[in-house]
């Protein structure tokens, strides 16, 4: 399932200018980000922020701001965060997406890319770390691929739901303030697939429930929880994505944490490689049934780079933003707090709406069914 759930909750932010990355700030960033941390956490349980400062709590707030949809990012500067497509957007049938209360206007279609620029839709952005609120408002939204319809070449007899890109990167009008809470990770820079068996590591915001209760009758706590994974080549994959899974069948994402960074030790450096798009933890039994499929963050190497000025090296940064210098935009004034709440609002309550999967009621509901993988195999 492509996850998201519906929360109330309300947090306050604070702001300062930010922009690309500058060339200096790329080179600072490839000698900085991800900094080795001791894990202590094993099969699921929960972890300190301390562990994760890469990984951020995501919400776009209803237009009325009684309920929220959720979901997982992954900080890669001061100023950038990773995340799925399906966070902001709901999915039709044909692949194509239609933007989470909003329209999906493709005059703002830059090539292949979506660029949300929609102020009111803006302002319902929201991160967290810790449980407490860092940013709000970005400046834009990336939604990469999105004004295109993909043709599948390895997955030719499945839905195109299973086969469109689901990769966004959020550019932040405030710059984040770095602490042992607030930390970026590398950037894979590698466009093939993952190796098989390949070790992950996976920290969300998901929930947890237990395996026989239904993750509709669980409360999402906010609570960053960890889960080992390992890249898993069961059969063939587009090559913007992979499969993993954790070989011990304890563990699988759930509601909350789409979006979030499979991370990798890459000399000897926490690097994100996989931006999670799929699973299923309702009602799972184990084997193919845990599997999760991730976008592969190597496959849009140039994109980001574009995009952001995060480049693997100077030659690449040059290639888009030679001579490129950051000037300063206005500081926005800050927002007055909300009264936090950190309830599920379950379909059906006071004040909330029915939204299957935090995603509007007239979208596609993307459940993959505990047999898709395994129908994936028989299609091929």
């Amino acid at each position: 399932m492509r996850w998201c759930s519906v929360i109330l909750i309300v947090l306050t932010v604070q702001l300062v200018n930010c922009d690309l990355l500058t060339l200096q700030e790329n080179e600072q960033r490839l000698k900085s980000c991800g900094k080795p941390l001791q894990s202590k956490v094993y099969n699921g349980r929960d972890a300190s922020q301390s562990e994760a400062p890469w990984s951020v709590f995501t919400y776009l707030y209803s237009k009325d701001e009684q309920s929220a949809t959720t979901c997982t990012g992954t900080i890669v500067s001061p100023r950038h965060i990773l995340i799925a497509t399906h966070c902001f957007a709901g999915q039709n049938r044909d692949g194509s997406w239609n933007l989470i209360e909003d329209t999906f206007d493709r005059s703002n279609c830059k090539d292949d890319d979506y660029v949300i620029t929609n102020q009111e839709f803006l302002k319902r952005v929201e991160f967290l770390s810790n449980k407490k609120g860092i940013s709000r408002y970005p400046e834009k939204i990336t939604l990469v691929h999105a004004c295109t319809k993909r043709t599948a070449n390895r997955t030719k007899k499945i839905p195109p739901q299973y086969y469109t890109d689901d990769f966004a990167i959020v550019h932040l009008y405030e710059e984040l303030t770095f602490s042992s809470n607030v930390q970026s990770v590398c950037v894979a820079d590698d466009e093939t697939q993952p190796n098989d068996k390949l070790s992950l590591e996976y920290f969300g915001f998901g929930l947890n429930p237990p395996s026989d209760i239904n993750q509709n009758g669980v409360d999402n706590t906010g609570q960053l929880r960890y889960e080992k994974i390992e890249v898993f080549r069961s059969h063939p994959m587009e090559i913007y994505f992979f499969q993993a899974r954790d070989i011990t069948d304890k563990t699988v994402a759930c509601v909350g944490d789409s979006g979030g960074g499979a991370i990798a030790d890459v000399k000897g450096k926490k690097t994100i490689i996989g931006v999670l798009s799929q699973t299923s933890c309702q009602k799972r039994r184990g084997g193919n049934e845990t599997m999760e499929l991730y976008s592969s963050v190597g496959f849009y190497k140039n994109q980001i780079c574009k995009y952001t000025g995060i480049c693997d090296k100077a030659d690449s940064y040059n290639k888009y933003h030679k001579g490129y210098i950051r000037t300063q935009k206005p500081v926005r004034t800050t927002e007055a707090p909300r009264e936090a709440n950190a309830r599920d609002l379950k379909p059906g309550s006071k004040g909330g709406k029915d939204k299957p999967n935090g995603v509007m009621g007239k979208f596609l509901n993307l459940i993959i069914i505990p047999v898709i993988f395994s129908a994936i195999i028989n299609f091929l």
